[in-house]
């Protein structure tokens, strides 16, 4: 039962982190990704490493594979956003 909860704690995280940047990355709406930054801007790179700890205790095979890349993925996309912005 733990091993489901943290898989969906996961899952969420993941949508929270990456469902802004897809929508910046297409121009398309901002806002969510300007106000997940002006919270901290090391916010959501704290939420992905929290991610991928959940999966990590989350369910075995697949689905647990999956929510490790994904949250890493944006783990380092935020990572690469970071940096260029503390440069700027």
């Amino acid at each position: 039962m733990n091993e489901k909860c943290f898989s969906c704690i996961s899952a969420s995280i993941c949508l929270l982190t990456l469902l802004p940047l897809a929508l910046a990355a297409i121009q398309w709406f901002q806002g969510p990704l300007e106000f997940l930054l002006s919270v901290h801007l090391y916010l959501p790179s704290l939420l992905s490493v929290l991610g991928v700890g959940a999966a990590l205790i989350g369910i075995k095979g697949d689905l647990k594979l999956n929510l490790v890349l994904f949250n890493v993925l944006s783990l380092s996309l935020y990572a690469i956003l970071t940096v260029n912005l503390t440069v700027l």
